[in-house]
């Protein structure tokens, strides 16, 4: 709950200065205490869901124009995620590889990380009050030495839940174009 605190105490201060903004240009009734109600609830709702979303650092430019060859090192596999559409576009997907952070992607952001050929897990989910109202992905993921293993992540909006929707991109050489123009973000343990 503690974790919260920010998220409430702006949506308060946003319901009473709109209150305060709507009383002074002459509102009365009705409008004059639902619309900032409203407005106050929906800052806090939003800023909660935004709690625990970090800045991931961007890679170089150099990370960038490798992990665009598509090419892994030599005995090593690449493995390239990346996050697409508007729903929760301001919320950071949490992407674990093996129970290690790689960091967290905005839309439209993507990361790739090179590494050992064999299985893997990948785990894509979100922190803050979003955590909640999404059920975490867990993706098995077998990667041979120099191949290409593509995730592209978007969620759909439902009633009660979202869902974490995971697509593995089997012509990953298509997405060159989309990934050059998004943001790379570097991977935490690369």
């Amino acid at each position: 709950m503690g974790k919260y605190v920010p998220a409430i105490v702006t949506g308060l201060i946003v319901t009473v200065v709109v209150g305060f903004l709507l009383g002074l240009a002459g509102f009365r009734g009705f409008a004059a205490w639902y619309v900032p109600l409203f407005v106050g609830l929906f800052t806090g709702y939003i800023m909660a869901n935004l709690q625990g979303t970090k800045a991931s650092p961007a890679a170089t430019e150099a990370e960038k124009a490798a992990a665009l060859t598509l090419r892994p090192s030599p005995g090593k596999a690449l493995i390239l995620v990346h996050r697409q559409g508007f729903v929760g576009k301001a919320a950071g997907m949490e992407i674990v590889l093996d129970g290690r952070v790689l960091g967290q992607l905005k839309s439209p952001q993507f990361t790739a990380v090179e590494v050992d050929p064999g299985a893997h897990t990948l785990e894509f989910g979100f922190v803050g009050l979003a955590a909640s109202q999404n059920k975490r992905e867990i993706i098995p993921v077998t990667a041979v030495e120099g191949q290409v293993v593509a995730f592209r992540a978007t969620i759909s909006m439902g009633m009660g839940k979202n869902t974490i929707k995971i697509d593995r991109d089997d012509q990953v050489h298509s997405l060159t174009d989309d990934l050059r123009r998004m943001k790379m973000i570097a991977p935490a343990m690369a």
